[in-house]
């Protein structure tokens, strides 16, 4: 998924990875300019592997959805994706979680600081707002 620009105004590209050493998986951004290239280099964001031995749950990835950069006023005048809401479930129950990533500081958004949250159910959400 394309999801807007980074600082230098490079459009940047996400996509989920599994492979031998990350069966749970690794979220994972580059350029499109590196994307484009034989040899892509690729920034882990989210470790499944690594989140399912700290919070001890067998995270399966579902997916995420982007706060739109038109209502976000973070957005750095809609250059950038600043925020999404990411779907795991537990060993792959069709009930997810959801839970709100910040993109810029690469980590979930505490419910403390106004991170959203849902707790396991068969349930979708999207953004209205930031």
């Amino acid at each position: 998924k394309k999801y807007g620009r980074d600082d230098d105004g490079q459009d940047i590209m996400f996509n989920f990875w599994k492979d031998g050493n990350n069966p749970k998986g690794l979220w994972r951004r580059t350029t499109l300019s590196s994307y484009r290239t034989d040899d892509p280099k690729w920034k882990t964001v989210l470790d499944l592997d690594e989140l399912a031995r700290k919070d001890g749950i067998s995270w399966v990835w579902k997916g995420s959805s982007a706060l739109p950069r038109a209502r976000d006023p973070m957005s750095n005048n809609g250059q950038r994706v600043t925020r999404t809401l990411l779907s795991l479930s537990r060993g792959g129950a069709d009930a997810t979680y959801l839970k709100e990533f910040d993109l810029l500081t690469e980590d979930f958004v505490p419910p403390e600081e106004g991170g959203f949250t849902l707790p396991e159910a068969k349930t979708r959400a999207s953004y209205r707002s930031r």
